[in-house]
């Protein structure tokens, strides 16, 4: 009996010990995937898949649609990301990016560093962009 009991307590504890790192995993997981897409949409030249990551409660980093435009005469020819960086909670991490970009009009290529800022929000289980769209 003694036995039995302390197998049951000892699953019952392995069960809830490893449910406990699993909200970061899963945050983890969520991230690099935010991150992956993030960069595949702007290495492709998709803004508009691309400000589908930014945060939408602030209307401050939405881009406008001559702003969006504008993005599109650029195509992207090398997104090279730094390493991430914890932010000022949990929640929020940084990235810097080295994004070189060619101009279909004008033949010349530009480099612009993105400082990037990500913030998950708990209630819709994402991370945000919350540094807006590269400046140009």
């Amino acid at each position: 009996m003694k036995k039995l009991l302390f197998i049951s307590f000892s699953l019952v504890l392995i069960l809830s010990l490893s449910s406990c790192g699993s909200g970061k995993s899963t945050k983890k997981r969520s991230l690099d995937d935010t991150l992956y897409q993030y960069a595949a949409s702007i290495r492709w030249a998709n803004f508009d898949a691309a400000s589908r990551f930014l945060d939408p409660e602030n209307k401050a980093i939405q881009p406008t649609r001559f702003e969006l435009e504008k993005l599109k005469q650029f195509k992207v020819s090398r997104y090279s990301e730094s390493p991430i960086a914890p932010g000022a909670s949990e929640d929020v991490i940084l990235q810097d990016v080295e994004i070189q970009l060619y101009n279909i009009h004008s033949n010349r290529t530009k480099t612009i560093y993105d400082h990037q800022s990500w913030q998950y929000n708990e209630e819709l289980k994402r991370w945000l962009l919350t540094s807006g769209l590269p400046k140009l």
